[in-house]
C-alpha cells in the first residue's frame, strides 16, 4: 500500500514538474531582430510566443501582424520595452550589439556558420520555446530534403552579393556549405572570411560554369570576364531563402543543386 501510494506521489510529481515546465516554457516572450530567426520560430510552431520582429521579417506573411521594433542597425528601445520580452534573438554578434546591451534585455546570439549550426539552432529555439517535439520534426525534414538533393552534373559555382566592386562568399559564410551541400562547388572557398571583396584578377582564376547575383546588375563586366559562364540573377523570393541560413536551407540547397 505504501510502495503504492509513493509511487502514485512520484509520478503525480513528475507530472506536475513537467506541466509546469512546460508552461513556463510557453509563457516566455521573445522579440526577434533576424529574419531566418523569425522563420524558423514560425516553422516550429512557436509565433504565439514571438512578440516583436525586425523590418526585414517578410517570412511568413502573417508575420505582418506583428509588432515591428527597428532592424539590426535602428533598435527602437521604447517598443522592446512595452512588450516586456524575456529575450531578444539575434544572429551572432555585430553591429546592433551595443544597441541591444543598453536595452537590460538578456539578448541570446546564434551563429549559423553551417547547415548543421542551423540545425543546432532550430533545437535550441524548440527548448526555449517548449517546442522540442515540432524542432526535432523540422530538422529531420531538412536533413532529409537535402540528403535527397543531388545535381544533375555538378558545376562550379561563383556567388556574388556584390558585381562592382566585387564581393563573394567565403568558407566561412553559411552558403559555401549550402553549396557544398548541395553536389556542387563553391570556386571562392579558398578564402577563409565570411563575404570577402575581391579583385577581377581573382575572379578571373576563378573560372566558374554558372555565376549567382543576387541583384539583377549590369553584365558588361561579368560578359567580359567570363564570356561563357551562365549568369543566374535571384528572384526577390529567391533571395530571401536562399540567403538566410533558417527554416527554408532546404530551398537554398536545392537551388545549388538545380542550376
Amino acid at each position: 500500500m505504501t510502495k503504492t501510494f509513493i509511487s502514485r506521489f512520484l509520478i503525480s510529481l513528475f507530472v506536475f514538474v513537467f506541466t509546469s515546465t512546460l508552461a513556463f516554457a510557453n509563457e516566455l516572450k521573445f522579440v526577434s531582430i533576424s529574419p531566418a530567426l523569425t522563420e524558423i520560430m514560425y516553422a516550429i510552431g512557436a509565433e504565439n510566443q514571438l512578440y516583436g520582429v525586425s523590418t526585414s521579417c517578410n517570412y511568413p506573411s502573417r508575420v505582418k501582424q506583428k509588432e515591428v521594433i527597428g532592424d539590426a542597425y535602428f533598435i527602437n528601445k521604447e517598443k522592446i520595452l512595452k512588450l516586456r520580452p524575456n529575450y531578444i534573438l539575434a544572429v551572432s554578434k555585430s553591429q546592433e550589439s551595443s544597441a541591444l546591451a543598453k536595452i537590460g534585455i538578456k539578448t541570446v546570439y546564434f551563429d549559423m556558420n553551417s547547415v548543421e549550426s542551423i540545425y543546432k539552432t532550430i533545437k535550441q529555439l524548440g527548448e526555449m520555446t517548449g517546442k522540442q517535439q515540432n524542432a526535432e520534426l523540422l530538422v529531420k525534414k531538412l536533413s532529409s530534403d537535402i540528403l535527397k538533393t543531388k545535381p544533375a552534373k555538378q558545376k562550379r559555382i561563383l556567388f556574388l552579393a556584390q558585381v562592382n566592386p566585387a564581393v563573394t562568399i567565403g568558407k566561412k559564410s553559411f552558403l559555401s556549405d549550402v553549396i557544398k551541400k548541395s553536389g556542387q562547388i563553391s570556386v571562392t572557398d579558398d578564402i577563409n572570411q565570411y563575404y570577402p571583396p575581391v579583385a577581377d584578377e581573382y575572379l578571373l582564376k576563378t573560372k566558374p560554369d554558372v555565376i549567382v547575383v543576387i541583384y539583377k546588375t549590369d553584365e558588361t563586366k561579368l560578359r567580359k570576364l567570363f564570356p561563357n559562364a551562365k549568369i543566374r540573377y535571384m528572384t526577390p523570393i529567391e533571395a530571401d531563402y536562399v540567403n538566410r541560413p533558417g527554416a527554408r536551407v532546404n530551398q537554398s540547397v536545392k537551388f545549388f543543386a538545380d542550376l
